[in-house]
């Protein structure tokens, strides 16, 4: 029996700092994933944003919500799961507080573009960073 290809929606935080680009490492699966998350009920990117990065970077991170920028869609396989495919509504913006890798997330990781590619998820090793790095957000 053929594999059924499940699609779904996330919005996603690009956090650049000195360089690096802030992703996660979830508990769930060893690809490295942009902050955010799947939409619940009628939130809209601010409300989904501000929620998941309470959720993943901990309690003391907060989103500056002045900083955010829209850079884009983006829709490749799903990070862990080759039968998903993920759209994800990327926006460029900044934390402050204390990061502290938190409920799903086992770890938080600063990657360059220097670093290993294969341990990113495909729609950031695909797509993401080839976009950051054409439009010279990360070099």
């Amino acid at each position: 029996m053929e594999q059924q290809i499940t699609k779904f929606y996330k919005y996603g935080l690009v956090f650049i700092k000195d360089n690096k680009i802030l992703l996660c490492e979830p508990y769930a699966f060893k690809d490295l994933i942009l902050p955010g998350g799947t939409r619940e009920e009628n939130e809209n990117y601010l409300e989904n944003l501000k929620r998941e990065i309470l959720e993943e970077l901990g309690d003391k991170a907060i989103l500056d919500t002045d900083s955010l920028t829209y850079i884009g869609n983006f829709a490749d396989v799903a990070a862990g799961r080759t039968y998903r495919l993920v759209e994800i509504e990327a926006y460029l913006g900044n934390v402050n507080g204390e990061l502290k890798a938190s409920s799903e997330i086992k770890q938080l990781h600063w990657f360059s573009i220097s670093d290993d590619y294969e341990a990113l998820s495909p729609i950031i090793r695909n797509k993401i960073l080839p976009y950051l790095i054409e439009n010279k957000y990360i070099q």
